[in-house]
């Protein structure tokens, strides 16, 4: 994809790793619901690994400071993003150059976990929460020896990416959060690469989608909205600036 170096790595074995992994959102008090990236099958026993970091970006390429972006979901208001490239450069560079490529037009939300994540954006709505025809990247967050303050304390209205098991494997799915820190930090602070934040007015509309949509998750599933036609389809991310 254009502005990024891929190297040249194989990710045939990221799909048979990921097939049943929620990645992005995970609370402490149910590790299979809640967690963006929880997997119903250890990774512990397997010998195959994701790689590490596929993408590389220059330091020309990499965005610092802030941006703003609004994602526009059919039948709703949009929602507005103030993107925190100082806190973590690679997510918010992948973000940003996935919305210019259109790479998010057409896809939708297609889990939500009451009190803890909308989450979306991936080619054929993977419960790994990766695309494996994408490169994955760094995770920007203290577990994985990585300084990204925003990553330390989600509040209700952050929105990171989703990934495996495995530090270094989001590729386009992100999450946004719905709870305060006391109800989702345990399981996200410092294991998650957060990269921007919701505001206020757009939180309503966050807790709209939420409201429309709970009602067809499948409990059995993580939280899957297991009818495609009720996901709320994100119709295009347009980057301000």
């Amino acid at each position: 994809m254009k502005l990024r170096s891929i190297i040249a790595v194989s990710l045939s074995a990221a799909l048979a790793l990921t097939i049943f992994g929620m990645s992005g959102c995970a609370s402490s008090a149910n590790s299979n619901v809640n967690s963006p990236s929880s997997s119903n099958a250890s990774t512990s026993t397997m010998t195959s690994r994701i790689p590490e970091a596929t993408l590389t970006f220059s330091d020309d390429e990499l965005m610092s400071g802030k941006h703003h972006a609004v994602i526009y979901v059919e039948g709703y208001d949009p929602i507005e993003v103030e993107l925190d490239a100082d806190s973590a450069p690679i997510s918010v560079t992948n973000f940003v150059n996935l919305a210019n490529e259109d790479y998010y037009n057409g896809l939708t939300f297609y889990r939500v976990v009451d009190n803890f994540c909308l989450q979306g954006g991936t080619s054929g709505n993977s419960a790994s929460g990766t695309d494996n025809e994408l490169g994955t990247i760094t995770g920007e967050f203290s577990s994985n020896g990585v300084n990204n303050p925003l990553a330390d304390n989600f509040e209700r209205g952050t929105i990171a990416m989703a990934r495996t098991q495995l530090p270094n494997s989001a590729t386009s799915t992100f999450f946004i959060t719905l709870g305060s820190n006391d109800m989702v930090g345990t399981s996200l602070d410092g294991q998650y690469a957060a990269f921007g934040t919701v505001d206020a007015d757009s939180m309503e509309t966050v807790d709209q989608i939420v409201s429309d949509t709970i009602g067809f998750v499948d409990d059995e599933y993580m939280g899957s909205i297991s009818d495609e036609s009720m996901q709320p389809v994100i119709t295009r991310i347009e980057i301000l600036d």
